[in-house]
């Protein structure tokens, strides 16, 4: 059997009412973070824990793996805060939808991580976005505004 060391020292935590944007090229591994973090792929080394437990049954109940667009369409009834991860290939016009979608879950207490190839998009949907890159996440801060220019002359 081969294997591929796909994910290097990935530590990402998200809290309550945050949405992170996982932002990569194809093939980077953001399919396989947000597998792992549901609980549908299992991990080789480390640990997965939803809010603060390591168990599969906790992921099974708390983490909700998206991958078509129209999981996105049916409202959620769930008891207790939960981990969305949308793994929904989605393109600027749909950006707004996501958006709100995403909104609104973090509204009701939940988690939201999106992956996306396109860091614009990522600014537009989630508070906060890491890139993946190398099997590694990086920090990546919103471009901020700028109040005024200065050029030398």
């Amino acid at each position: 059997m081969a294997s591929a060391e796909v994910l290097r020292g990935v530590s990402l935590s998200v809290a309550t009412g945050e949405s992170v944007a996982l932002v990569g090229s194809s093939g980077a591994g953001k399919s396989t973070l947000l597998l792992c973090a549901a609980g549908l792929l299992s991990h080789e080394s480390g640990e997965v824990r939803w809010f603060g437990d390591a168990s599969r049954m906790t992921a099974a109940n708390r983490a909700a793996y998206h991958c078509a667009p129209a999981d996105l369409l049916h409202p959620q009834c769930v008891e207790q805060p939960t981990v969305h991860l949308l793994d929904v290939p989605f393109a600027s016009e749909a950006c707004l939808t996501i958006a709100r979608w995403i909104e609104r879950r973090c509204d009701a207490g939940d988690a939201v991580v999106v992956s996306t190839r396109d860091l614009d998009l990522a600014h537009q949907v989630a508070s906060r976005a890491v890139v993946l890159r190398g099997g590694r996440l990086h920090s990546e801060s919103r471009p901020q505004s700028r109040v005024a220019e200065y050029a030398r002359q």
